[in-house]
C-alpha cells in the first residue's frame, strides 16, 4: 500500500443545540475553546532554548540535556523531511523502550508528521494487520527488533545502525509552521471485532491536555516523571510529553516488561516525583516489596491512576502510610479523546472502601454529557452513556469510517460549527456533589433469563468481601447453550478457604438478587494483564469458554 496523508473517517455533522436539552458539565476555559495552544514540540523547543543544559531524559546511566535531545531530534526531523514526511503523514515507531523512541516522537512532530507507536512484542500477525491498515511514510526502528517487523512498503530508518548518516543533518529547529488541527499521533486500541482501531489525536487536544496538567498540578522543572507503561498505550503519550513541556526530567524504566521491584527501586534511586499507571500496576507494586514498599515511594508527590476502576481498599496501605503520601488522582478518558477528560483527587479513602472512586469533573475545554439512547440528557442521579465534547475529541478512526460515523457524532449542545461528541460506551451517573461516578461499560451488560445485568455491579460486590482483592465477572455459554455467570478472583490470602464458594454465595445473597450470583468461582494467583497493563478480559473469557483451569491458587473450588 502506498503511503498517503492520513484522512479521518469521522463524521462531521451540522451542530445545533437540541431543543430543551441541558448541556453537560464543562471544564474550565471552555468559553475560550479553540485557542491556539503551542504544539508539544514547540513547547519543548522553548525549554531547550531556555534551559539547554538541564537534564531532559534519563534511562539508566544515559542522560540527555535539553540541548542534546533537541539537536538529535532536529537531525532526525530533517532526515524525515527529506523522505517526504509532512502534515498528517504517518511515521511508524517500532522499538523497545529507549531514548530513541523519544527522539523519534519529537522528530516526527518537528517534521509535521503524526507518529504511530507499534509494540514489537505484539504477535507478528497483529503487527501486519496494523501496518496494512495505515501505510506509514517512514518506519523508525532499531536492529534488535528489525527481524520481528512484518514486511511493509515504507522505507526503514534504523536509529542505531543508520545514525551516522542521520547525524550529518542540520541540528537546527526545522522552520515549519505548526497547525493545531493537524494530527500529532495515532493509537491503536482493541476492537470488539478483533481488529485494532486507529484513534487519531490532534495537536490542539494534546497541547490542551498537557498545559492543563502543568497548571492544575503545578508541574515544575524540579519534577521527575517516570514512564512505566507500554509505549503503545495512550497513557504513555501523556507521561512522555508532560515533563518535556515544562523543563522537567523524563525517566524511562530500564526494562521492557513491567517489573514491580524495578519500578520501586527506580523511584527510590532517581527520586521520582510523578508517575502514571493503571491501578493494577500500583497494587502489584504495593504488594510485592512488603516492608520496604512505602519507603521506596517516599519521593512521589503525584500518582495518576487510570484505565480501570480503583479499589480503595487495595490503596489503604498507601493511604495510611507515614513513610510517604503522594496525592492520588483518578483520571478518566479514552484514546479517542486525547486520553484524559476528567479527574478526581482521592483523599477520603475510607469513604470509598465499599463503593467506586468517582472519575470526577471535566478538565479544561472539555464537556461531559450523560445521554440516553436518543441522545437526550438523563435526569440527575440517573445512569447514562458518557459522551465527551470539546477540544480533546479526536479525528475519528483512520481505518473505519463506518465506526467513526457511529461513535463521533454532531454535538447538539455546542455553539461551535462542526463540533463533535464522542460516544464512549461507558456508563456514568452524576453524584450529588457534582462528581461523575463510573458505572462500567454498556457492553458489559448481559441479559440472563430476560433480565438485564451489569457485570460491574457484581464485581463491585465481590470486591467488598474481606477475602477478595480483585474480581472479574463474565458471561459465558453454559453446557445447555444458556448464559452462565462465572467469577475470577484474586484473594488477599495465600490460599483459598475450603468454604470459599459457600461463603461468597452467602455474602452476595445479602447484596444481590439470586439471578446475579455467579455459578462458578475460580481463584487465580494474579489477574492476567494485556500489554497496556489492564486486566485481560479476553484471556479470562477464553479460559472460561475452554473450561481449562488457569494458573490456580489452588484449583477452582
Amino acid at each position: 500500500m502506498e503511503a498517503q496523508k492520513i484522512v479521518s473517517g469521522a463524521a462531521v455533522g451540522t451542530s445545533g443545540r437540541a431543543e430543551g436539552a441541558r448541556p453537560g458539565r464543562e471544564g474550565g476555559g471552555l468559553a475560550a475553546a479553540r485557542a491556539a495552544d503551542p504544539s508539544i514540540h514547540r513547547l519543548f523547543e522553548a525549554q531547550a532554548a531556555a534551559r539547554p543544559d538541564a537534564t531532559a531524559l534519563v534511562q539508566g546511566d544515559r542522560h540527555f540535556s535539553y540541548r542534546e535531545l533537541n539537536e538529535r531530534a532536529n537531525q532526525l526531523a530533517h532526515a524525515l523531511i527529506r523522505r517526504g514526511v509532512g502534515r498528517d503523514q504517518a511515521v511508524g515507531i517500532c522499538m523497545h523502550r529507549s531514548s530513541e523512541i523519544i527522539i523519534g516522537i519529537l522528530a516526527t512532530l518537528k517534521a509535521g508528521g503524526a507518529y504511530i507507536p507499534f509494540d514489537p512484542t505484539y504477535p507478528r500477525e497483529r503487527l501486519a494487520t496494523m501496518f496494512g491498515d495505515i501505510a506509514v511514510k517512514v518506519l523508525l526502528t532499531k536492529a534488535d527488533v528489525r527481524a520481528f517487523i512484518p514486511d511493509q512498503a515504507a522505507p526503514i530508518l534504523m536509529l542505531d545502525d543508520d545514525w551516522p548518516e542521520i547525524a550529518g543533518e542540520s541540528a537546527e529547529n526545522p522552520d515549519l509552521a505548526s497547525d493545531p488541527d493537524s494530527l500529532a499521533y495515532v493509537i491503536f486500541t482493541s476492537g470488539s471485532t478483533g481488529k485494532p482501531k486507529a484513534a487519531a489525536v490532534s495537536h490542539r487536544g494534546w497541547s490542551n491536555l498537557m498545559l492543563w496538567f502543568a497548571g492544575e498540578f503545578a508541574i515544575q522543572p524540579v519534577d521527575k516523571v517516570l514512564v512505566i507503561s507500554s509505549f503503545s498505550f495512550d497513557i504513555t503519550q501523556r507521561s512522555i510529553a508532560m515533563p518535556l513541556v515544562v523543563g522537567a526530567e523524563l525517566h524511562l524504566l530500564g526494562a521492557n516488561l513491567f517489573d514491580p521491584g524495578l519500578v520501586l527501586r527506580t523511584v527510590a534511586k532517581q527520586q521520582i516525583t510523578i508517575t502514571n499507571c493503571p491501578p493494577i500496576m500500583l497494587y502489584l507494586m504495593l504488594e510485592s516489596a512488603r516492608d520496604k514498599r512505602l519507603e521506596q515511594l517516599r519521593s512521589l508527590r503525584l500518582l495518576f491512576l487510570g484505565g480501570e476502576a480503583i479499589s480503595a481498599s487495595r490503596l489503604a496501605p498507601l493511604a495510611q502510610a507515614e513513610a510517604c503520601g503522594p496525592d492520588v488522582v483518578n483520571v478518566y478518558g479514552v484514546a479517542e479523546c486525547t486520553d484524559v477528560s476528567s479527574f478526581y483527587r482521592l483523599s477520603d479513602y475510607q469513604r470509598y472502601i465499599g463503593s467506586s472512586v468517582p472519575i470526577g469533573r471535566p478538565i479544561r475545554n472539555t464537556t461531559l454529557h450523560l445521554l440516553d439512547e436518543q441522545m437526550r440528557p438523563v435526569a440527575d442521579g440517573a445512569p447514562g452513556e458518557i459522551c465527551i465534547g470539546g477540544i480533546g475529541v479526536g479525528r475519528g478512526y483512520l481505518n473505519d469510517a463506518r465506526l467513526s460515523a457511529e461513535k463521533f457524532v454532531a454535538d447538539p449542545f455546542s455553539p461551535t460549527p462542526g463540533a463533535q461528541l464522542y460516544k464512549t460506551g461507558d456508563l456514568g451517573r452524576w453524584g450529588a456533589d457534582g462528581n461523575l461516578d463510573y458505572l462500567g461499560r454498556s457492553d458489559h451488560q448481559v441479559k440472563l433469563r430476560g433480565l438485564r445485568i451489569e457485570l460491574g455491579e457484581i464485581e463491585a460486590a465481590l470486591r467488598r468481601h474481606e477475602w477478595v482483592r480483585e474480581a472479574v465477572v463474565l458471561s459465558v455459554e453454559g453446557p445447555a447453550g444458556d448464559p452462565l455467570l462465572v467469577a475470577f478472583l484474586a484473594l488477599h490470602q495465600a490460599s483459598a478457604p475450603k468454604d470459599l464458594t459457600a461463603g461468597l454465595r452467602a455474602f452476595l445473597k445479602e447484596q444481590l438478587p439470586k439471578y446475579m450470583i455467579p455459578g462458578t468461582f475460580t481463584v487465580l494467583a494474579e489477574m492476567p494483564l494485556n500489554p497496556n497493563g489492564k486486566i485481560d478480559r479476553k484471556a479470562l473469557l477464553q479460559r472460561a469458554a475452554a473450561g481449562l483451569p488457569p494458573a490456580l491458587l489452588p484449583s477452582s473450588p
